[in-house]
Formats: structure tokens, C-alpha cells, sequence
């Protein structure tokens, strides 16, 4: 079963990859280039089997751009191509397209000569054939031309325009008897036509083989014949749609000068080519342009008779100029004449605006300058303007004097009028400018940019000069703040502050809206640092005299009244509030500097040396406390007990009983080498729930002064609350001795809780130091006798 099914198998592929049978033509084909020959086997036709496959071999053609043209008689009943490669059916096939104009019998091929051999291959069958085909080696633009002769031909025929009015032209036939819209109309579509034709024929001569020229080759000489008159035909028409196009132009114009003028090209160009005219035609076109140009000079010198402005005149009075010659008419006088001011007027409007342009030049020179001139600059100026004035155009011109009331012309007198007064305005500046530069140059060597700048200023009408002299208000500004900086550098206070008000109110500038902005930001800059200096300097020598004189013990009060707590200078200008609160606030910092700083620092270094050593001047350490203390203006309670402390006339608080508490007793008098007066004075406020409570004080003395108490009373007077107490009555005052441990017993006192118990100590004593004694305070004692 299996042998069967692939015996079928086999049969069907052999069955469908048939082989080709190659159909060999005797005679042999030929490539020459010749009519069609029949494809035969010696005089047999080729007979081809339904279902069969076949193909033939053909040459290459003997050159570039050549066809294989196939006729076939029941072309229908196969199926056939044209190919370079064949092989047996195998592979891929391309095939040539066929660009046959008649598909139903013929097969045209486009080959060349630089491929071996084409295969024409006959792929079906539908059913048994006789081959009946002819074959023709043919150059492509022979096949083209022969199929499109005779229909060349006749276009040709059919499209050929009737010359008979145009060779009739002013003589029989007259312009205004030509209906000249149909005839252009009729000729443009004959004359599309013929160019369609030619553009057909020039792709046919583009293929020619090189040698087929010069040659009596029948269809070629038939081609050259064809196009000449082709040729001579488009020539033809071309001249008659320009004779016609030109009197079209000249009848839609009529009554419409300017339109007419638009036509000048086209009757110059006429006219420069007479040659290739008729004379009949030539001699109609110019009668016609003769009647025209009669009404051109009315027209004109009516226009220009209404030009309101002094603009050049825009005419085609120069083509007309051009058109009257070539035309070979004569030129009227009445257009001469206006031809005449044309070019007059305008060359005078030409000439005014070479001397703008000039004068433009000039002033650009002088207004675009933007550095400082030497002192000839403006000479050469003068110099300049001078001659363009010299040289300035004039109205009193021959061709304008006929023409002197048009509005046109009395413009051009007043423009030239308004120039000439422009540069003598001008003239008079420069000169004046010419002998300012050197008097600012002779500022600019002294480096005096102010006195330059003012100068500027007085002569404001010359601000050309502004731009030349722009960068003097840099320099200004530069010259003005290096003033201030150099006199704080030498801490010149009041120099530094007058040159900075001195800047501040200066309104000397080139351009002092622009400068401004400017100048206000250096302003403000220069016065900070002025500020600044004055400030810095101010606390520096604040604190500078506070480190100097804090252990000064003698006219400590002097030193409160010393300008070192004054700024270093009271400046006077302020330029905005900002420095004005910087002043304020650095009086405030140096108060604070005398009131807190100075007497705080002083009061504990010289507490701390006091109590260190009491006897080391101890007496001027004490009484400058107290002076420092007098202008101390802080809340520190512990600077405020250490000024206390060292004030003989303050009481010192006794507040716990049974406590001994060191006081200082101090010389109230002035005798560093005798005897002095001491004073130290005590408050008792202690605690008590007794009303009126009652208390002994005990004073314990330095041996110093209690050594000799025995013999003598140790103190000048004791006083409580104002009342002198002695040692009789209730009160008792113990010496003070060696069995006691020096001290002394004051009591008893009666005491009031809710105010101030104030004991007073007086001693005298030979000397002027410190002492130190401490004080105690308790309930009176009963002793057993």
C-alpha cells in the first residue's frame, strides 16, 4: 500500500515540474535591425501541445535603447514572458515588462546589448496551437516615431494657425478689425498642443543612437522634416501672440494712462526686435503707439501739477524716453521739455538726500562717539560740514523754472531751505564745541573730572558731548568715594564726612538719571563704613580706656567725665535713617560701656584686690569702689553689696543673731601720713517676734586699735538711731582687751523690727588703712553675781 501511494506521489511531481522544450527557429534569429521576420522551422510552423511547456533563445540586440517587438496570432491561448535568466523554471524569475501599445497580438520588450541572451519563455498552453509569430529587432525611437507619424502629422495640420491676417496686418486687415480675445485664445490652444507634440518628439530624440545622425535614414530625415516645421509653426505664433497680446494691452488701456505705461516693456521689446517683424505689422504697431503717446504729456504735466510732497518723481518717462527712438517716432516738445524737469527734479531730490545722507554721516560720527575727542576732532567736523554746505543743491535750475508754481517744486525749495538751516544750527554747535574740547582736555590733564563735568553742564545745548564724556561719571563717582576711603584711612572723621555729603549732594553728572541709582548704592556704602569706622573706633577706644584705668584709685570721677565714652566723632549728615540709628545706638553701647561695663569690671577687680590685701592701698581701692559704684546703673545685687560694703556711710546689715559678720571700718578724712577720722556703721534688722526686742552688739577689734583700750576710750563716739550711748544708765560699753579677745560690748539696744536700727562707729587713729572688724548681734546675757 505504501509503494503505492509513493508511485502516485512521484508520477504527480514529475507530472508538475514538466521540463521546458527549447523551440529552435531555422534559419537561426537575427538582431539586426530589420522588419519582422517569421518565426518558422524550415518552412514549418512550430506546433504547441496543450499543457506544454517550451521556450526559445534570442540574441541581445546590437545596441542601447533597442525592443524585442513579438507578433502573435492567438496570442490569447498562451501564456508567455520575456526573461534575462532562465533555468528551466528553477529559481526566481524577472520578468521584462511588456510595454506593448496593442497587447492583444504584439509584445514589445525594452533590451539591450550587455546581457548574453534573453529567454522567451511559454509558461501555458489552454490548448493545441500552431505557432504563427513574426519577430523585429527595432530601435525604440524608430518604433515610437513610425506609430505616431502620421498622427504627428496631423496635429500638426490641424493646430497650424491661418497666417493670412497677420501678413495682411494695416493694409487689408486692420487692429481694430481682429477679434483680438478669440484669436489669442484659439492660437494659445493650438500653440498648447503643438508643445505637447514637441515634448513628445523631444523624448524621441533623446533616445537617438549616436550614429543615426547625418544620416538619409528614411523615418530619421522624416523626423527632422516634422520637427522643422513644427518649429517654424511655434516661431510663427509666438510672434503673432506677441503682435497680438501687444495690441490687446494697448485697446484694454485705453482711457487709463498709467495701465498704458505698464505696456512700455512689451512695445520696447517689439520694437528692439522690428527685424523679425513685417514691415506691415511693424508700421501698424507703431501707428498705433503714435496715437497714444500724444496724450502722455497732458497726463503727466497734469500729475504732476497735483504731487503734494517733495519724494522723487516716479514716471516712465525714461522708457518713454527710450520707447520714441526705437519706435522711430519723433520726440514732441512738450515732452522733451517735461522729460527735462523729470531728470531735474529729481536729480536736485537726489542731491538732497546725498546731503542728508552726508549731514547723517556727519552727526553719526559726532553722536556715535562714546569717547573723549582730541582737540582737533571737531575742527575736522567743521571742516566737513562746511563744504556740504558749500556744495548744497539749488532749486534755480532751467528745465524746473517752467514748472516753479507746482506745489512739488515749492516743497523741494522748502526742504532745501529746512537743510541749510539745520547745518548752519549745527555748524554753530560744532564751533563751539571746537574751541570747548580744549579747555576740557586742559581739565582732563589736571585730572579735575568735576570741573570737566561742570563745565558740560554750563554748555547743556551741546549734549552731543554727553556720550563722549560718559565715562566721566564713572570717574566721578570713583575719584569722590576714593576721597572718602582715604580719609577714613587716616581716620580723618570730618574730612571723610564732608566729601561724602560733598557726594550726596552732587548733581554734576553727564547723565545723572542713570548715574543716580548708582551713586545712591555708593552713597550708602561710603556712609556705612564711615558708620562703621566711627563705631568700631568709638568702642574700641571705650573699651580701650576702660582696660587702662580700672585699677586708677585716685579722681575716679575724672574718669566718667572722659570724652572716651563719646564717639570719635559726631557726624552731622546722615544720608538715610539706617546711620542715623547707628549713631544713636552706639551713644547707647557707650553709655552702657560707662554705666555697666567700666564700673562692673573695675568694681571686682578692685573688690577682689581689696579683699585679697586689704593693706595694699586698700583705702583708695575702697573709696574708688564706691566712686565707680556711684555710676554703676546695672542690677547685679552682688556689684551693688560690694559697693556697699566698701562705703563707710552705708549700714551694714546685721540680719542673724549669734553671726559675726566682717565689716570694713574706713577712714572718712584725708591724712595718709597723720590721724583719721573712721566710721563704720551697722543696721540691725533681725527677726524678733517681740516687738521691740532688745539685743547686745559685739564689736571684736583689731588689736591695733583695741590694744590700748584699757588705758584709754578706743572710739570717738557710738550713736544709735541718732542718739549718742555711753558707758552709764542702762547702757553699757565693756573696753575691749586681751581677755575679751578685743571686743567690746555694746548694749543692751532696743530695737524696732520694722525699720532701720542704725549704729554708728567714730574712731580715731594714726593711720590710713583698712581695717577689719567683725560685729555680732544677740538677746542680752543675765550674769550671775
Amino acid at each position: 500500500m505504501n509503494k503505492l501511494i509513493s508511485a502516485i506521489l512521484i508520477t504527480i511531481l514529475l507530472y508538475g515540474c514538466a521540463a521546458y522544450k527549447e523551440l529552435k527557429p531555422k534559419p537561426e534569429i537575427n538582431p539586426v535591425e530589420n522588419g519582422f521576420i517569421q518565426i518558422k522551422k524550415e518552412d514549418k510552423y512550430f506546433k504547441l501541445k496543450k499543457d506544454k511547456k517550451y521556450y526559445m533563445v534570442f540574441p541581445p540586440a546590437m545596441q542601447s535603447n533597442f525592443y524585442l517587438v513579438l507578433d502573435l496570432e492567438n496570442k490569447d491561448l498562451i501564456k508567455s514572458y520575456l526573461t534575462e535568466t532562465f533555468d528551466q523554471g528553477k529559481g526566481r524569475i524577472i520578468e521584462i515588462p511588456d510595454q506593448s501599445p496593442e497587447p492583444d497580438h504584439l509584445s514589445v520588450f525594452p533590451i539591450s546589448d550587455d546581457v548574453p541572451q534573453y529567454f522567451w519563455v511559454i509558461d501555458l498552453v489552454k490548448q493545441d496551437v500552431v505557432l504563427k509569430m513574426e519577430y523585429r529587432y527595432v530601435s525604440r525611437w524608430r518604433f515610437s516615431f513610425e506609430r505616431k507619424y502620421d498622427s504627428f502629422k496631423q496635429t500638426l495640420t490641424e493646430n497650424s494657425v491661418d497666417r493670412s491676417p497677420y501678413e495682411s496686418l494695416g493694409t487689408t486687415v486692420l487692429p481694430e478689425d481682429l477679434d483680438l480675445e478669440k484669436e489669442i485664445r484659439q492660437i494659445k490652444e493650438k500653440n498648447n498642443r503643438l508643445a505637447g507634440m514637441k515634448s513628445e518628439l523631444g523624448k524621441i530624440e533623446e533616445i537617438f543612437p549616436v550614429n543615426i545622425r547625418n544620416t538619409t535614414d528614411e523615418a530619421y530625415q522624416n523626423y527632422l522634416q516634422l520637427k522643422s516645421d513644427l518649429e517654424d509653426e511655434l516661431a510663427f505664433q509666438k510672434k503673432y501672440l506677441q503682435v497680438l497680446d501687444l495690441l490687446k494691452k494697448e485697446r484694454q488701456s485705453r482711457g487709463d494712462m498709467e495701465q498704458f505705461f505698464t505696456a512700455i516693456p512689451d512695445f520696447l521689446a517689439f520694437f528692439n526686435a522690428k527685424d523679425q517683424f513685417p514691415t506691415n505689422v511693424v508700421l501698424s504697431i507703431r501707428d498705433v503707439l503714435k496715437i497714444r503717446l500724444k496724450k502722455v504729456a497732458p497726463y503727466y504735466e497734469n500729475k504732476f501739477s497735483q504731487k503734494n510732497d517733495a519724494n522723487r518723481i516716479e514716471s516712465f518717462i525714461p522708457q518713454l524716453e527710450e520707447l520714441y527712438p526705437a519706435a522711430g517716432l519723433s520726440i514732441s516738445e512738450d515732452f522733451k521739455r517735461l522729460g527735462a524737469f523729470v531728470h531735474a527734479y529729481n536729480k536736485t531730490v537726489d542731491e538732497i538726500w546725498a546731503a542728508k545722507k552726508r549731514l547723517q554721516d556727519i552727526t553719526d560720527k559726532v553722536n556715535k562717539r562714546n569717547r573723549m575727542p582730541a582737540n582737533t576732532f571737531f575742527s575736522e567736523i567743521v571742516t566737513q560740514l562746511s563744504k556740504l554746505q558749500y556744495t548744497m543743491p539749488k532749486v534755480e535750475r532751467p528745465a524746473l523754472k517752467p514748472y516753479k508754481s507746482y506745489r512739488c517744486v515749492q516743497l523741494l525749495s522748502s526742504e532745501i531751505g529746512r537743510l541749510k538751516a539745520k547745518i548752519n544750527a549745527l555748524l554753530k554747535k560744532y564751533r563751539r564745541a571746537d574751541t570747548l574740547i580744549p579747555k576740557i582736555n586742559m581739565l582732563k590733564d589736571q585730572n579735575n573730572i568735576r570741573g570737566i563735568l561742570s563745565l558740560l553742564k554750563k554748555n547743556k545745548e551741546l549734549d552731543f558731548l554727553y556720550p563722549m564724556y560718559q565715562s566721566l561719571d564713572q570717574k566721578s563717582l570713583k575719584t569722590q568715594a576714593q576721597k572718602v576711603r582715604q580719609a577714613l584711612k587716616t581716620g580723618n572723621w570730618a574730612a571723610a564726612e564732608q566729601a561724602l555729603k560733598t557726594l550726596y549732594n552732587d548733581r554734576n553728572f553727564i547723565n545723572y538719571g542713570s548715574i543716580k541709582p548708582q551713586k545712591d548704592k555708593l552713597v550708602g556704602a561710603l556712609q556705612d563704613s564711615l558708620i562703621s569706622n566711627i563705631v568700631n573706633q568709638s568702642e574700641q577706644q571705650a573699651k580701650k580706656f576702660i582696660n587702662e584705668n580700672l585699677n586708677t584709685l585716685e579722681n575716679v570721677e575724672e574718669l566718667y567725665r572722659n570724652p572716651a565714652f563719646l564717639p570719635v566723632y559726631e557726624p552731622t549728615f546722615f544720608a538715610g535713617n539706617q546711620a542715623k540709628q547707628r549713631i544713636k545706638s552706639l551713644y547707647a553701647e557707650l553709655e552702657q560701656l560707662k554705666t555697666l561695663t567700666f564700673p562692673q569690671k573695675a568694681i571686682k577687680l578692685l573688690y577682689g584686690q581689696l579683699i585679697s590685701n586689704p593693706d595694699d592701698r586698700g583705702v583708695l581701692k575702697a573709696r574708688a569702689i564706691v566712686a565707680h559704684g556711684k555710676h554703676y546703673r546695672g542690677n547685679d545685687s552682688t556689684i551693688k553689696n560690694r559697693v556697699a560694703e566698701c562705703d563707710p556711710n552705708i549700714p551694714k546689715l546685721l540680719t542673724r543673731p549669734k553671726e559675726y559678720r566682717r565689716i570694713f571700718a574706713l577712714p572718712v578724712s584725708t591724712n595718709p601720713d597723720g590721724e583719721n577720722e573712721y566710721l563704720f556703721k551697722v543696721n540691725l534688722k533681725i527677726p524678733s517676734p517681740a516687738q521691740y526686742p532688745v539685743y547686745d552688739v559685739y564689736i571684736r577689734l583689731p588689736k591695733e586699735i583695741a590694744q590700748q583700750a584699757g588705758a584709754k576710750q578706743w572710739y570717738k563716739n557710738i550713736n544709735f538711731n541718732g542718739e549718742t550711748i555711753k558707758n552709764e544708765g542702762r547702757y553699757t560699753i565693756t573696753a575691749p582687751g586681751p581677755e575679751n579677745n578685743y571686743e567690746c560690748q555694746v548694749g543692751p539696744l532696743q530695737i524696732v523690727k520694722t525699720s532701720n536700727n542704725i549704729m554708728e562707729v567714730r574712731f580715731n587713729k594714726s593711720a590710713f588703712k583698712v581695717y577689719q572688724i567683725s560685729v555680732m548681734a544677740q538677746k542680752p546675757i543675765i550674769k550671775k553675781h
